[in-house]
Order: structure tokens, then sequence, then C-alpha cells
């Protein structure tokens, strides 16, 4: 995915915009034409409740199923639970927070540069519900038999119609597969596998100080390396997101890395582990996860990785947060 692409996928979906205060409006191909919530007063207690909704996403533990890593957190772990399924050429994600339910028709999709190295569609979708609207952007690669090996990775938002009501916005990201790495195999295998592909999401940086923010759209490389281990243990993964881009150009020398964890024994292996990030002498953290999915690749090892990934700070009155999700094959 290109950010050229990706920031026209957030224009039509009015999603940065809309997360983080700014006037704008749109919709996309199927979705309804709404205009985004008015633009929000920069004041200090308006801005630092964004900005710990970012750093809350961003410091919580990601959850298996369909990966999702939110802001709505119970005890340091994500609360929310997103379930995306595929049938018959259309993507249907539920279970957003406040029970919000998509059906995706990947014909009526802009068809975007590739997340995973094979063709993907974008979707920006935006919708009214009570309280305010809600933002949903996606990429998906569509299965090329059956309902099996989609993959599908996304951020969301609420915002609510009351600029006032600050605990009610929402920040989230989450990332699935029709094909789910079969845990029995995973005890087995040895050795390394090494992953690539490309990250997306949002960023937010405020200072209160000189009045001034800044949030939008990323795009970025990922990097991973699975280490199985011998036949006794299920071993770690590690890697980088590195290459950030904005629309306005690259984020010279910065790249967060995904910190190695442990491979789960259960849910495609499912991992959580820690992030880090240094830009402008502060360190930025948080949390990363994923599954491993793709039975049918080549050789014995899973064909692909997906997840989420997030990272903040909040140093006195600097705040900022970073938070996306990631498709990468073997």
């Amino acid at each position: 995915m290109n950010v050229r692409s990706l920031g026209s996928v957030f224009a039509a979906a009015a999603l940065a915009a809309a997360l983080f205060g700014c006037s704008g409006g749109g919709g996309a191909p199927g979705s309804p034409s709404v205009s985004a919530p008015a633009a929000l007063p920069l004041g200090q207690a308006v801005t630092n409740s964004r900005a710990d909704v970012a750093a809350s996403a961003a410091r919580s533990a990601p959850r298996a199923g369909s990966v999702t890593q939110s802001s709505n957190t119970e005890g340091g772990t994500t609360a929310d639970r997103v379930e995306v399924e595929f049938d018959a050429g259309t993507y249907t994600i539920r279970n957003l927070r406040q029970g919000a339910e998509w059906n995706i028709g990947t014909a009526n999709a802009v068809s975007l540069d590739d997340i995973s190295g094979t063709d993907a569609d974008a979707i920006g979708l935006v919708k009214p519900e009570d309280g305010g609207h809600r933002f949903v952007v996606a990429q998906t690669k569509s299965p090329t038999t059956g309902n099996t090996d989609w993959l599908t990775a996304g951020i969301w938002a609420f915002v609510p119609a009351d600029g006032n009501a600050l605990t009610s916005y929402e920040f989230g990201a989450f990332a699935d597969g029709g094909d789910l790495f079969r845990q029995d195999n995973l005890q087995a295998l040895t050795g390394t596998a090494s992953y690539g592909g490309r990250a997306f999401g949002v960023y937010y940086s405020i200072s209160p100080d000189n009045n001034t923010s800044d949030a939008g759209p990323f795009g970025g490389t990922v990097g991973l390396v699975a280490d199985f281990g011998d036949a006794g243990e299920l071993g770690t993964i590690s890697g980088s997101v590195t290459d950030i881009v904005t629309p306005e150009g690259p984020v010279v020398g910065v790249e967060l890395a995904l910190v190695g964890a442990s491979i789960g024994s259960a849910n495609g292996g499912f991992f959580t582990g820690d992030t880090r990030m240094t830009r402008g002498g502060r360190t930025y953290e948080g949390r990363w996860g994923g599954q491993f999915f793709d039975n049918g690749a080549a050789g014995p090892a899973p064909g692909s990785v997906a997840g989420t990934f997030g990272a903040g700070i909040q140093q006195g009155n600097q705040a900022g947060a970073l938070v996306g999700a990631f498709v990468a094959e073997r």
C-alpha cells in the first residue's frame, strides 16, 4: 500500500479528520454520505483526552480471535472484540464497540496497491450511530479459492457528536484471516522464517505549550523473523516497522521495534509483546500482537502473519501515539 493511496482512503472515509477533531466529510463507495463532526477547540482538556485515547490503544495488550487492539481496556488488555467473516465476495465485520456491524462487498471497494504482495482492496466507511459517528478503514485480500486464505487488517474509531463527551472517543485496530495456522503444526516446527509486508494506521501528536497538533494516516514496511526453536518449544517472533511515511513525506530516522514475543500455544500461535520507538529524543512504548495464517504455503512454516501494534508517549505537555495493523507474507 503506498501512502498516496492510503491517504485517499482516509480522505474518503474522513476518518483522520473525525478522529482528531478536524472538520471534513465524505464517504466511500457503498457508504452513507455524511459530514464529519465539526472541528473541536484545541483546548488542553480536549487534546489531552484525545492523547489519552490514542495512548490507551497503543498501550493495551491485543486479544486473540480477530486480533484486536483498542482504547477500550480491562486490566490492561483490550476489551473490544472484532469478528471478521468472508462469504461469497462479501466481508462482514462485526462487534465493534457499541454493536456496530458492517457488510462490505468487495465489488464496491476501492482498488489500491496491495498490503501483502497480492491484489487487495481498501475500504473506507462511515455511518451515523446513536451519539456520534463510526469510521472503519480496512485493507483486504480476497481468497483465490473458496472462502479460505483471505486476509484483512484495519482500524476504526467512534467519535461522539458531543465534543465534551470525552470518555466516548474510541480508537482501535484489528487483523484477521480465513486460514488460521493449525496450532499442532507449530509445535513441530524448527528453524527460522522471515516475513515481509506493509503496515498502516493513524498517528497523533500534540504540544499544548505551543498550541499545535498533527494527525493523519501513515504507511510503513513490516519485517518479522519467527524463530521456531527446536521441537520442544514454540519459539519467538520479533521485527520492526520501518520506512514510515505520511502524506507529507518520509519520517526520517524513525522505526518501531516489535520486541521479541513468545509464540503462544493457542489461536494460531497468538503472541503479544512490547514495542519501542525513539523520536526527537523521546521514547514511545506500547504493545503489539498477532497470529499465523496460511496452511497451504510451500514448506512447513506458516505462509503469513497478521496483527496490530501501537506506541505512545505522555511526557509533560508532550503527547503522541500511533496505532495500526500489518499483514506480512513469507
